[in-house]
């Protein structure tokens, strides 16, 4: 069954429980089902009985610890950004998948206000997440918790970036970010008949990001697109704020230079063309 399809058989009071999750997500692991209860105007029980039936369907995931908690599977916690996405008017259709990965699955849709335009829904895998958590001291939290900030940190780049070489963020509502569709396809994809051309100008994107204090840290040929009309660069969910992260610079530099270094890589093994790594470096930086 389609996300969309999905989307259409829930009821207000499945709405209402699932903001309720939400709403405790940031504090409880397993969110328990006295706090679902009370946020969302109705008993225990007829909140566990609720609460039943959507792990059923996998939108929800509960336990029986020291007592009965739920949280979000990635699809109740997609489920749950859509509709705040059509409850505040950004989106009135909701189309096909365009792309899944590991992290993400993207759809397509239409909104009244912007037009065509893509929701991309973040999502990360448990065992990627138990390995975050350990680093970054996220505590006993769900690891829909690092979908949502994944998010957040892509909506917060594109803002930044506007006026460069990437989509135009239209909303971000729990793990979904709405933004601009590109009509043009990944770099590993076409064939270049200018690729000094493109090279310069990918080059000159990095350096323009830089300029504004955020390295993309996973800059790739798959995630930079061309066409006729121009190139872009997508996939900010692992970027780095130079501002916020002042007593990491090196650290930061090296994911910059590792992007510089992905691109020439690309570069020189597809097309033959060789630069210095360490010449784009100190342009880039300049």
């Amino acid at each position: 069954m389609t996300l969309a399809c999905i989307y259409s058989k829930m009821e207000e009071q499945r709405w209402k429980v699932l903001d309720a999750i939400f709403a405790h997500m940031w504090s409880y692991e397993f969110v328990p089902v006295e706090l679902i209860a009370k946020r969302s105007g109705m008993n225990p029980e007829k909140a566990e009985a609720i609460l039943k039936a959507m792990s059923d369907e996998k939108i929800v995931v509960n336990r029986q610890l020291n007592y009965f908690g739920s949280a979000f599977t990635f699809l109740g916690l997609s489920l749950y950004s859509l509709w705040r996405l059509v409850k505040w008017k950004k989106i009135h259709m909701l189309g096909k998948i365009m792309g899944e990965g590991k992290e993400s699955v993207v759809y397509n849709c239409y909104s009244e206000k912007y037009g065509e335009a893509v929701i991309k829904f973040h999502r990360v895998g448990y065992p990627s997440f138990k390995k975050v958590r350990e680093k970054r001291n996220y505590g006993t939290l769900h690891f829909t918790v690092l979908a949502v900030r994944s998010a957040r940190n892509e909506y917060r780049a594109l803002q930044r970036l506007q006026g460069l070489g990437v989509p135009r963020p239209y909303a971000w509502e729990g793990n979904a970010v709405m933004m601009e569709l590109i009509e043009a396809k990944e770099l590993y994809r076409v064939r270049l008949t200018n690729p000094e051309e493109v090279l310069e100008i990918i080059i000159d994107e990095i350096r323009r990001m830089y300029s504004r204090g955020l390295v993309h840290g996973d800059l790739s040929q798959y995630n930079i697109l061309v066409s006729e009309e121009g190139v872009w660069i997508i996939d900010f969910p692992q970027c780095v704020f130079l501002d916020k992260n002042e007593e990491k610079r090196s650290e930061v530099e090296k994911l910059l230079r590792r992007d510089v270094e992905n691109v020439l890589s690309y570069f020189r093994r597809t097309y033959s063309i060789e630069k210095d790594i360490n010449t784009i470096m100190e342009y880039i930086k300049k």
